[in-house]
């Protein structure tokens, strides 16, 4: 992010890269989850300190960030936190929650909901299993498509996706020794899901944690969000992964009804 680009960013729009520095200064707190100085943000994204306290003015001033009067960093404000209540809102998020819960008490163990977001999936709903026992993975989770469930189930019920990962690839990057190591051992798997409706993760992403999911698809068919439910291997036996992926797709499917007219993930 060159710091003397011009302002209109090459001939584009004017004032396009000062709403890119924006957002990405907004994208910073959202992945570092802590209050952040000037000095912090302008090392991490490439600025200078005047064009970074600029950018945090303004943001302070729209109430998208606020700053610790002792500390004199900043933080997300409440223009941040309504903007995220009204995408949760809209999303219908809001209706979803309850069949997750649902899910969840129903296996008593945690269950995400995850949506496609470029070449990898994202949790942006979690409810914790009530059991101490258990494998912790909060909201803003990056998941990887080819060795979780929901990400296998997003490749086998999103042909635009999985032509994208995997097309002229042969290998696929390992996470554990259980990872599917090829393309082609991971299409053979994914035209299974495509024929049963639910994927399983054999701890394929993390030693000691499987999971099976099941996707949320759109009146054509294809999904672009997906659910999971995770627990400790050793709660999951072989044979569970039979009893849960049916009650997986139950709940996928309800929410996939719940959804508002015209809206995807």
């Amino acid at each position: 992010m060159a710091d003397n680009a011009e302002e209109s960013g090459g001939g584009g729009v004017a004032g396009a890269q000062t709403i890119r520095r924006a957002f990405a200064v907004l994208k910073l707190f959202r992945d570092q989850g802590s209050d952040l100085g000037v000095v912090h943000i302008a090392s991490e994204l490439g600025l200078n300190l005047s064009t970074t306290h600029r950018i945090v003015r303004a943001l302070v001033a729209e109430g998208y960030l606020a700053q610790n009067a002792d500390s004199e960093r900043y933080y997300l404000g409440t223009g941040a936190l309504l903007l995220g209540r009204a995408a949760h809102r809209n999303f219908g998020l809001d209706v979803v929650f309850p069949v997750l819960q649902g899910l969840a008490q129903q296996t008593g163990e945690s269950v995400n909901l995850g949506v496609l977001a470029g070449d990898v999936a994202v949790v942006v709903e979690r409810i914790e299993s009530a059991q101490p026992l258990r494998f912790t993975q909060p909201p803003g989770t990056r998941v990887v498509l080819h060795a979780s469930s929901m990400g296998k189930v997003l490749l086998s019920f999103n042909e635009e996706v999985q032509r994208r990962l995997l097309k002229g690839r042969s290998s696929l990057p390992q996470l554990t020794s259980k990872t599917v190591a090829t393309v082609k051992d991971l299409r053979t798997e994914l035209d299974e899901i495509r024929v049963r409706g639910w994927s399983t993760d054999d701890e394929e992403s993390t030693l000691g944690v499987r999971c099976v999911g099941a996707p949320i698809c759109d009146s054509s068919g294809t999904a672009r969000a997906a659910i999971a439910v995770q627990a400790p291997a050793v709660r999951v036996p072989n044979e569970r992964f039979e009893d849960l992926g049916p009650e997986v797709v139950r709940a996928a499917k309800e929410i996939s009804t719940l959804l508002p007219p015209g809206h995807s993930f």
